[in-house]
């Protein structure tokens, strides 16, 4: 029998042998047959293959145990497919998609191996490219990530001082004059913050690790208070701002308030920015559309406007209407990008209305919902004044002189005692041997740092036995990841630097609070 009759001896089709890679084995894999398809893509001839096993091109990148899986699967009889790395004559790799079908003899047992490859080796490549592009992509995103995260760093820890500072003589008594000044400082390093905090928001985003928090917040408060933090830059440019709630847009909702204020303070801040003259006033308003109740908060002020087409551009990151108010007002052009990024995660959504010289309307639209507890006379009860914070004894571990200061003119004017301490092992030791109300505790320290001082902490209030101390991580790591690490190392709340004096103390009055569910989760139920 000739080598042509193999083929038909093992049932292969004329028009397979013609299209793919076809070799013929006996058991001990010697090739009996090889068809011209093989000769050319293997770059050996007939008489080179005939005999050998078919490790004459083999690539020897693939394990022992590859090849064993393969030998035992069709040893049993069993139909074997993967993918090989073979060489050709010169040495130059290429792919097959490889399928060896045990011919049968009269005992049961194979007699020989048919093996039908077809070349793969552009498709191989492309996934190769492909997953090397991945990991570069990969890599560029998390060296894009550490560089947003050492910036945010550096530059909240500085900033901290700034506005803190500047928050604590804001509540002393100043000359207008310093007034002035002291309202400058705040503006121009509020707007740094709100650059920062865009550009790492943005980095969130495209990473795909941004998430939201929904709570319950309380609508009006949280709103009136964003709005009010721009009030003064619109006196200051003679312009009225007003904030008005239907009477459904009252009391606690469901949502993540952070980030609807964020959008709101976002509005606002442009409205104010853009208007020379005029007004900015702010509607609120929750309806009810298809059984699901709606917060639809529009922005409307009387600045320049701007046409359709700038209205298009307007929600793309980096752009802004054009290029003279780029460089007329400054920016990043982000705000807006981000604001409706986040609309759009909360399942709403965010439009605007405009024409040149006759101001714009930006409109929100979310859902929310209302708590359990709530009914409709909460919703359109009066919130009450909060009371005065209690007067508590801090612990500040903190190895900024700077940051240290913050902390003691933001709260001994209010009655605290505030102690000090360089690291978090000054810290710990500290802790040991006095007795605080709260722990503030900075993150990155020399010697050690705040998320194994907290272990300690959380580890000496075990041994003893004692009762929960709130620890509020004070920090100017503010990403997902540090959140998670801050909570798993015994932190009661994290409060992102830079602070203000209402920052500071709505964070404390959060990890009070929290440190307080502990304690009743951990006391043991009336018999």
């Amino acid at each position: 029998m000739t080598d042509v009759d193999w083929p038909r001896r093992a049932g292969l089709s004329a028009a397979l042998d013609e299209a793919a890679i076809v070799a013929i084995t006996d058991r001990a894999g010697r090739i009996l047959y090889c068809n011209d398809k093989f000769e050319a893509v293997s770059g050996y001839s007939r008489a080179e293959l005939i005999g050998q096993t078919h490790r004459v091109v083999n690539s020897g990148v693939h394990a022992r145990d590859y090849f064993r899986n393969l030998y035992r699967t069709i040893a049993r009889g069993e139909v074997w497919r993967g993918t090989i790395q073979n060489r050709t004559k010169s040495g130059e790799a290429y792919w097959v998609d490889t399928t060896i079908v045990p011919n049968l003899g009269a005992d049961g047992r194979p007699e020989t191996y048919t093996a039908i490859r077809f070349e793969v080796s552009d498709h191989v490549r492309a996934l190769r490219a492909l997953e090397l592009a991945q990991a570069e992509a990969r890599q560029a995103a998390e060296v894009r990530d550490r560089f947003f995260a050492n910036v945010s760093h550096e530059v909240r820890t500085p900033l901290n001082a700034v506005l803190g500072l500047a928050s604590a003589l804001a509540h002393t008594t100043l000359t207008p004059r310093q007034s002035e000044m002291l309202n400058l400082i705040t503006g121009a390093g509020d707007s740094l913050r709100r650059v920062l905090d865009d550009m790492l928001d943005l980095s969130k985003m495209q990473a795909g690790q941004f998430s939201l928090s929904p709570a319950s917040f309380d609508l009006r408060g949280d709103i009136e208070a964003v709005v009010e933090m721009r009030r003064a830059l619109a006196e200051d440019k003679g312009l009225a701002l007003e904030v008005a709630f239907t009477p459904t847009a009252r009391g606690e909702v469901i949502g993540d308030g952070v980030r609807i204020t964020q959008i709101v303070s976002n509005l606002v801040s442009n409205a104010v920015k853009f208007t020379a003259e005029g007004r900015v006033s702010v509607q609120v308003d929750v309806r009810a559309v298809e059984r699901q109740e709606r917060l639809v908060i529009e922005v409307q002020d009387t600045g320049m406007g701007f046409d359709a087409e700038a209205a298009q551009r307007l929600f793309k990151p980096f752009v802004q209407a054009d290029d003279a108010i780029s460089r007329q007002f400054g920016g990043t052009g982000l705000g807006l990008s981000i604001c409706k990024s986040l609309a759009e995660l909360m399942g709403g959504t965010i439009t605007v209305e405009s024409a040149p010289g006759e101001g714009s309307v930006f409109s929100v639209d979310l859902p929310i919902q209302r708590p359990p507890s709530a009914s409709a006379e909460e919703a359109g009860s009066v919130v009450e004044e909060p009371e005065e914070p209690a007067r508590l004894r801090i612990l500040a571990v903190e190895d900024n002189p700077a940051n240290q200061m913050v902390v003691r003119c933001l709260l001994e004017p209010l009655g605290f005692e505030i102690v000090t301490a360089d690291n978090g092992l000054e810290g710990v030791l500290r802790f040991q041997k006095e007795r605080f109300d709260v722990v503030l505790m900075d993150m990155q320290m020399p010697v050690m740092d705040g998320l194994d001082a907290m272990r300690r902490i959380r580890a000496e209030e075990a041994r003893l036995g004692a009762a929960r101390t709130p620890i509020v991580m004070l920090t100017a790591n503010t990403t997902e990841a540090h959140h998670l690490q801050a909570v798993q190392a015994g932190a009661d709340h994290l409060v992102a630097k830079p602070v203000t004096l209402e920052i500071l103390l709505q964070g404390m009055e959060r990890g009070v609070a929290v440190a307080a569910e502990w304690s009743d989760e951990s006391m043991p139920s009336a018999a």
